[in-house]
């Protein structure tokens, strides 16, 4: 989607849930999630709790949870819990230079994502007044990131994207398939920056990246404003569902 687009959609009636909600609503994850904080403005938006750490992976997410949901529920009482982690998972990050790089092993990193998030659901399946739901991983640039920050010969990491592409987009089909077995959906992120490539086009050298407008990203990876907000207003909108 263009810019335009995305406001067009923020500007569609959403009618906040009325009431004291059943379950509360708390979403797992990285970075990404600062972005979407800082656009909270009204209920539901404002009552979600957001557990984020930058950087954080689906492995250190896990781990945090194991060791803290307990004492969470036993403050908050049941919750709906959103885990929207994975971005992290695929990459390295360089604290010296803030490049960050594909995992020379993308496939492995996926089947590990996936397995996590299986442990996610048998975790909170011991809380059966909780509920899951997996939120999918935006399509993000590495290409994009590096040039941002500076590296070299940031062109190296185009064919990097294609890849890492095509791992996001398994394991996007296998979170879509775990909502399933728990009685959720949600809908996809990737599909607000999405953008179709007329059959007539000259460009005859297109690649999976050429499908995306990033330009609706701050860096690559984090979303502008406009798509902090499409991005908030769907998560609104589930979490009327699920927690009202």
């Amino acid at each position: 989607m263009t810019e335009h687009k995305l406001e067009k959609y923020l500007k569609k009636t959403f009618n906040p849930p009325i009431g004291p909600s059943r379950l509360v609503p708390v979403v797992l994850s990285d970075s990404k999630a600062r972005y979407l904080q800082s656009e909270c403005k009204l209920s539901p938006e404002i009552d979600i709790k957001l557990w984020f750490k930058s950087g954080q992976t689906s492995t250190s997410g896990l781990a945090w949870l194991k060791d803290n949901l307990a004492s969470k529920i036993g403050h908050l009482d049941n919750i709906s819990l959103y885990v929207w982690l994975g971005t992290c998972d695929f990459t390295y990050y360089s604290h010296c230079d803030k490049i960050i790089t594909l995992k020379h092993n993308p496939e492995e990193a996926a089947s590990q994502l996936i397995n996590n998030l299986k442990v996610f659901a048998t975790l909170l399946a011991e809380y059966p007044g909780c509920k899951i739901t997996f939120l999918e991983i935006p399509i993000f640039s590495i290409y994009i990131w590096n040039r941002l920050h500076d590296h070299p010969d940031p062109n190296r990491f185009k064919a990097d994207d294609n890849t890492l592409i095509k791992q996001i987009l398994v394991v996007n089909d296998q979170i879509r398939a775990l909502n399933i077995d728990h009685s959720s959906r949600f809908p996809s992120f990737s599909a607000d920056i999405y953008h179709s490539i007329s059959c007539n086009s000259k460009n005859t050298h297109r690649h999976g990246r050429d499908l995306y407008n990033f330009n609706v990203y701050l860096d690559g990876i984090h979303p502008k404003s406009a798509l902090a907000r499409v991005w908030l207003r769907k998560l609104a909108h589930r979490i009327k569902l699920d927690c009202w």
